[in-house]
């Protein structure tokens, strides 16, 4: 099966937009979308990426088809384009599902209790609380932190499966080891920087290999972890042998490796395939609004550089 993975929407609609047309044209509609928290935070339309994560999970009967037009009624869009974003929604209507991130869970009343929020996060939360809709808070409330597919071998997870709540950055191999990933590909978001890195059941000095880098290396990292020969966008899961892996699938609404672009992964849970994927989207107008509703300054200036 095809299943999409997205994290760290972080209330981007223009990003989330962007990625649900690209998803539905480049992909197809044969797909499972699954979301791995941070739906909201940060950005400056919490409302408008609830209703579309709850649309994509419960369909019309939870978010009718006037709202879904009034979200696709972008300034920015033409008529033709607001009606493919329509289009490429309903392509996925019901193909949904989401677990939540500490920015969800922060926004709905249930802050973590060993990982505080700086200042600028703090203030987006609250921003956030005083605009959502009792249905949008209700369903953040509702979400669970971890999501597994059993007969296909993986699992999503907002930052790590052996303890969820705890909103671990896994920011280089050495966080985690074979023994704390549970199935053999787990996905996660959190850090905003996408990244992959294998895991052995041998005891050996290289731990991990990356595929995916998530920081620039130093001689520290460079002790436990490997850097592939060639940087990489895709790769075939190896079902020959005893690794797991773990998957940071990087963020649609605020990327921090240096690129702007949303991203997203492909993992195709029948031939063990998976390709990182990025979508160029209106970063102005998701700055802009950021501005205009009045959130901290460096929020607008971090979707536009990308970090």
């Amino acid at each position: 099966m095809k299943n999409i993975i997205l994290s760290d929407i972080h209330s981007n609609v223009d990003a989330l937009l962007a990625v649900i047309k690209e998803i539905a044209e480049k992909e197809g509609a044969a797909v499972r979308l699954l979301i791995a928290g941070d739906i909201v935070g940060y950005g400056a339309s919490p409302n408008e990426c609830c209703d579309i994560v709850r649309f994509l999970i419960h369909g019309r009967k939870a978010v009718d088809l006037q709202r879904i037009q009034e979200i696709v009624a972008q300034p920015y869009l033409d008529s033709q384009q607001r009606h493919d974003q329509h289009n490429a929604l309903i392509a996925l209507e019901k193909k949904g599902l989401a677990i939540g991130g500490n920015h969800d869970r922060e926004t709905a009343g249930e802050p973590s209790l060993t990982s505080e929020m700086n200042p600028v996060a703090l203030a987006a939360v609250d921003w956030t609380k005083g605009v959502l809709s009792k249905e949008n808070r209700k369903f953040l409330q509702g979400l669970s932190l971890r999501m597994k597919f059993g007969k296909e071998q993986f699992e999503i997870v907002h930052s790590t499966p052996s303890y969820p709540r705890g909103y671990e950055y896994v920011r280089n191999a050495g966080v985690l080891k074979y023994t704390t990933l549970w199935s053999q590909v787990t996905f996660g978001g959190h850090t905003h920087r996408p990244s992959a890195y294998i895991y052995t059941k041998e005891t050996r000095t290289v731990n991990a290999s990356v595929l995916v880098p998530a920081d620039n290396y130093d001689m520290r990292l460079m002790l436990i972890e490997k850097q592939s020969t060639n940087k990489v966008e895709s790769f075939d899961i190896d079902p020959g042998r005893d690794w797991r892996y773990y998957i940071n699938v990087g963020s649609v609404g605020q990327p921090r490796d240096g690129n702007p672009q949303a991203c997203y992964v492909v993992f195709d849970s029948t031939v063990k395939h998976i390709d990182f994927k990025r979508v160029p989207y209106n970063t102005e107008a998701a700055s802009k609004k950021i501005t205009e509703a009045k959130l901290p300054k460096e929020l607008s200036e971090r979707v536009l550089k990308g970090v």
